[in-house]
């Protein structure tokens, strides 16, 4: 299988100008953790992709004005991006070394063209290529030979939940964060 036949074709994105709640508001309307950045609505060369963490590490943590604040300002410019003739388990492999949850999918002119989610990986990869692959991936960065405790990792996974939650709220309905 290649990575056309595993990402999702023409994901939302958004232009380095647009400001950090478009962002955040086409998350919440689309359900996803991540927004493509792209140099134009035209030429769609990715730039960068923008996700929920760099919201709340950028933008939340920082203080910063969330309408005066450009998508530019809190992207990630430097990301791993794939093709779509790529062969799938070499990507799963990319995938679970760097411990990215999303990978932007581009053609030969660097266009976005597609992403490919941990969701895209379990609704079409095989059982035990997508098990091993979603388990690297959810790994705690530095525990990758999997020593740490199931307690631990649930404990963190739920305090960075709530603290994200807490985040976006505040960013997205900054009155109700103010009571």
């Amino acid at each position: 299988m290649n990575c056309k036949e595993l990402m999702t074709p023409e994901p939302v994105f958004c232009v380095p100008e647009d400001n950090a709640v478009r962002a955040a508001m086409l998350m919440k309307q689309h359900n996803i953790g991540s927004v493509p950045v792209v140099s134009d609505r035209v030429g769609m060369k990715l730039t960068g992709i923008v996700t929920d963490r760099d919201l709340t590490l950028r933008l939340i943590a920082e203080q910063r004005n969330y309408y005066d604040t450009r998508v530019s300002e809190v992207m990630s410019a430097d990301m791993i991006t794939c093709r779509e003739t790529d062969d799938h388990s070499e990507v799963l492999k990319a995938m679970a070394k760097q411990q990215i949850r999303r990978l932007p999918v581009v053609d030969r002119q660097e266009r976005l063209v597609g992403i490919i989610s941990q969701a895209d990986i379990a609704r079409k990869g095989e059982a035990k290529e997508v098990g091993t692959a979603l388990e690297a991936i959810s790994a705690p960065s530095g525990s990758a030979d999997g020593n740490s405790s199931s307690a631990a990792r649930t404990g963190l996974m739920v305090a960075g939940g709530l603290g994200l939650a807490a985040g976006l709220v505040y960013m997205l309905q900054p009155f109700r964060a103010q009571r």
